[in-house]
């Protein structure tokens, strides 16, 4: 939901998303401008105080330039369960093979940004199918329904009903990396925080999975540039 605040002389747009996982108020500034998540029953007006608050930061960080994303190009690079491949265009149907990526468009960065992003979500479909199921055989736990989501603040969700959201971004992933997002978006299931009671389930399956976040946290910015 969109909402204006008209402060010092300047308008600010930003965009309120609510949070039922949320117990305090999230600023993040990205591509897309402002974004404050609130909890649930938060009102609105504390969105506004903290944006006051914090005005000095959000502005500071609103007027610095931000550098070109990077465009699809035949030729160029684009990672695949964590190894780069060379991207194809023009090819009759997409495909892809050790080293290379051949999507079925055009050489320009729109049409080629389609075709990866229907090429990662089919394939998230096949294997998001068979891993998940078999974590949660692992895990003794069982999601309602798993779902793709294209989200751009986070690599998946759980809800407090059992569904389980994962981003058919993580394709980029090593397959590590994406089999740690499933297990901790499948331990919400057991509790739905990130208490150490939380991160224990965690461990129980994925023992380094601190490495495996700090993949994400390192290199998760590369698997959003293009699009």
């Amino acid at each position: 939901m969109q909402h204006r605040l008209e402060l010092l002389g300047r308008r600010l747009d930003y965009t309120l998303k609510r949070s039922a996982r949320r117990r305090s108020i999230g600023l993040k500034i990205g591509r897309d401008g402002l974004t404050v998540t609130l909890p649930v029953r938060a009102p609105v007006a504390e969105a506004e105080r903290v944006i006051r608050l914090k005005l000095d930061w959000i502005l500071q960080h609103l007027d610095t330039p931000r550098p070109e994303l990077p465009q699809l190009r035949s030729g160029g690079h684009v990672l695949w369960l964590g190894t780069p491949r060379t991207l194809i265009a023009d090819a009759a149907r997409s495909r892809l093979d050790d080293t290379t990526l051949a999507l079925a468009a055009p050489d320009e960065h729109d049409a080629l940004a389609k075709a990866f992003t229907r090429f990662c979500q089919r394939a998230a479909r096949n294997y998001f199918q068979q891993r998940v199921p078999y974590w949660a055989e692992r895990m003794g736990l069982q999601p309602r329904r798993v779902l793709l989501t294209s989200a751009k603040s986070r690599w998946g969700s759980c809800t407090a009903s059992g569904d389980v959201r994962l981003s058919w971004r993580l394709m980029q992933a090593p397959l590590a990396v994406i089999d740690y997002v499933i297990v901790h978006e499948l331990a919400h299931l057991a509790e739905l925080n990130h208490s150490p009671r939380f991160w224990a389930v965690v461990e129980t399956i994925c023992p380094d999975w601190k490495a495996r976040r700090d993949w994400l946290k390192g290199e998760g910015a590369a698997l959003l540039a293009w699009r």
